[in-house]
């Protein structure tokens, strides 16, 4: 039903009312209601709770981190056995230096996740210390690397369709694992400390500015201390809250939009370097390198309908 995520009961229940007016009426959905997607985007923009996008999305809980986790991993494993196969043919030799890295770069992925799932979530502390955590592993792993060095090769001639199977486990257990796992629910026990404090970082975690921030939380307080209900009852979760402030708020909005655009651009342009710095793709460095300008290219054009100053005021 539309990008709005909405709640799986509502979906249910939306589904049993139109199946009964198609079953009423005698004549084919499309008669009666006319084009699908149009009425999928009404019935989102209607049904579509700004609690089931944070319950759903990064910082909802494990399930949308295993997800991300997953979905990404299995995109570097078919990525990374097609430049294999490209590059080294039907075979390739596998050697400990080689492995160390690409554990390395696991790591560093998955603590990346990690941390952006508890930033998102208003957790800035636990998601400084998980991406250092995994930032030494990674450093120790690619030093380990570079001290054993080449030639330690590990198994000769593998075949590189069981090499790419062997790299998509990671991701496709990451997948199953999510699939397993309970849709998580949104807490609904707080003080009111602990509320406003997770509302604060919340909101700073959206980038919003900490003076406004300050403010939004001081009103959030007096509303309570006025009132004889707790600032969850008053407000709803503090992380939903945060999360509609911080949408409304332009300057949370244009830095978003920066972050989000200098990444997808400066990396590609990044990566680009370095394969033309270490000169070890051969005859795939050229083409490498013109995908990866054009991806710098393609996101920076598809970042410009979204920028807040634009659009949404």
């Amino acid at each position: 039903m539309g990008a709005r995520p909405v709640p799986a009961d509502a979906l249910g229940e939306r589904e049993r009312q139109l199946l009964a007016a198609v079953h009423a009426a005698g004549v084919p959905a499309a008669e009666l209601f006319g084009d699908a997607r149009e009425l999928a985007a009404e019935d989102a923009a209607e049904l579509g709770t700004a609690d089931e996008a944070v319950r759903t999305s990064q910082g909802g809980g494990l399930r949308p981190a295993l997800l991300e986790a997953g979905a990404t991993l299995v995109a570097i494993a078919v990525v990374g056995a097609v430049l294999t196969a490209v590059r080294s043919g039907w075979a390739v030799d596998v050697d400990l230096a080689s492995v160390l890295v690409a554990l390395s770069v696991t790591v560093a992925f998955l603590g990346w996740v990690a941390g952006r799932a508890l930033f998102s979530a208003g957790r800035p502390l636990p998601a400084v210390g998980a991406l250092v955590a995994v930032g030494a592993l990674a450093l120790a792993g690619i030093g380990a690397a570079a001290g054993v060095g080449p030639g330690h090769v590990l198994a000769r001639d593998v075949p590189v369709p069981l090499w790419g199977a062997a790299a998509l486990v990671p991701g496709v257990l990451a997948l199953v694992a999510a699939r397993r796992t309970r849709q998580p629910v949104l807490r609904e026990s707080w003080d009111d400390a602990e509320w406003l404090r997770r509302f604060h970082h919340a909101l700073r975690t959206r980038l919003v500015p900490s003076a406004t921030a300050r403010g939004h939380v001081t009103e959030v307080e007096q509303a309570t201390r006025a009132g004889s209900s707790s600032a969850f009852d008053e407000f709803g979760h503090p992380v939903v809250l945060a999360r509609q402030v911080a949408d409304a708020d332009r300057t949370a909005r244009a830095r978003r939009w920066w972050i989000s655009t200098v990444a997808g651009t400066v990396m590609p342009l990044a990566v680009a370097g370095l394969i033309l710095a270490m000169d070890s793709w051969g005859s795939l460095t050229i083409p490498a390198v013109v995908v990866l300008l054009l991806s710098a290219v393609l996101a920076l054009a598809g970042r410009r309908a979204d920028r807040p100053w634009v659009g949404r005021r």
